[in-house]
C-alpha cells in the first residue's frame, strides 16, 4: 500500500507549490482501512483536502473511517442523485462534495446538492472531466454556490499558444483564458454563456482520436 512513500511524495508537491498554493489529494478508493491510514499520513501536511478514500459504494463505513479526521475529506463524482450526498452529510462525512454535473442529474440537481452542502458547512468541487460544454454548465452552478472550493476541468481540452493557456478553444467561439492566478472569467452571455463554434467542432472530431489520455 506504500502509505508512507504517498505521503512523502505529498509532502514534496507542498513543498515545491510553496505556501500560498493550496494542493488537494486523490487517493481514488483504497480498502477503508488503508483510506484510514493515508488520511492520518496525510493530514500532517495539511491537504486541501483528501478525495475519495475508500471505493464509493457505502456511506455508512466513509463516516466510519474519518470519524475524528481533522482533514477536509471529498467525495461524490460517481454518486447520483441528491439522496446520497444528504446521507454523505448528514453523517459528517464529507467536507468537500464532488458531484458531476453530468451523473448528479444536472444543473439542477447539483445546484440542490450545494445548497445541502452549505448548510452542512461543506464546500462544492464539481467534478468535471467531460467536454468543456459540461464544464460551461459547472462554471454556472460554482459561480451561484456561496460555498464554491474550486472546479476541476480536462487539461485534454486546453491549449496553448502565446504564452496563454485557453479552455475550449475550437469548441467555442470566445474560450476562457487563464489568469495568473490560474483562474477564468464567467462568461456573461446568455445561457451557460458560450456559444458553440461550429466550424471548430467539427474540426476537432475529424481528428484521429486515442483511448490514452494527454
Amino acid at each position: 500500500s506504500n502509505v508512507d512513500g504517498v505521503a512523502e511524495r505529498f509532502a514534496a508537491a507542498k513543498e515545491g507549490a510553496g505556501p500560498a498554493v493550496d494542493v488537494a489529494i486523490d487517493i481514488h478508493n483504497p480498502h477503508p482501512a488503508i483510506g484510514r491510514q493515508l488520511i492520518e499520513a496525510l493530514t500532517p501536511h495539511r491537504p486541501l483536502f483528501i478525495e475519495e478514500p475508500m471505493p464509493v459504494e457505502r456511506v455508512d463505513v466513509l463516516a466510519q473511517i474519518v470519524e475524528g479526521a481533522t482533514a477536509p475529506i471529498a467525495a461524490g463524482e460517481r454518486w447520483m442523485g441528491k439522496w446520497i450526498f444528504f446521507d454523505a452529510l448528514s453523517r459528517g462525512a464529507l467536507s468537500v462534495v464532488q458531484p458531476d454535473i453530468a451523473h448528479a442529474g444536472g444543473i439542477t440537481e447539483c445546484k440542490k446538492i450545494a445548497t445541502m452542502a452549505e448548510v452542512a458547512y461543506a464546500k462544492l468541487a464539481l467534478h468535471t472531466p467531460l467536454s468543456p460544454l459540461a464544464l460551461a454548465a459547472s462554471i454556472q452552478v460554482d459561480a451561484s454556490s456561496p460555498n464554491f472550493l474550486v472546479q476541476e476541468h480536462n487539461e485534454v481540452n486546453d491549449s496553448r499558444s502565446d504564452g496563454k493557456t485557453y479552455i475550449g478553444k475550437g469548441y467555442f467561439k470566445e474560450p476562457w483564458v487563464l489568469d495568473a492566478d490560474g483562474c477564468i472569467a464567467v462568461s456573461d452571455g446568455s445561457g451557460l454563456g458560450v456559444e458553440i463554434d461550429d466550424v471548430g467542432v467539427e474540426a476537432i472530431m475529424a481528428k484521429p482520436w486515442s483511448a490514452v489520455r494527454g
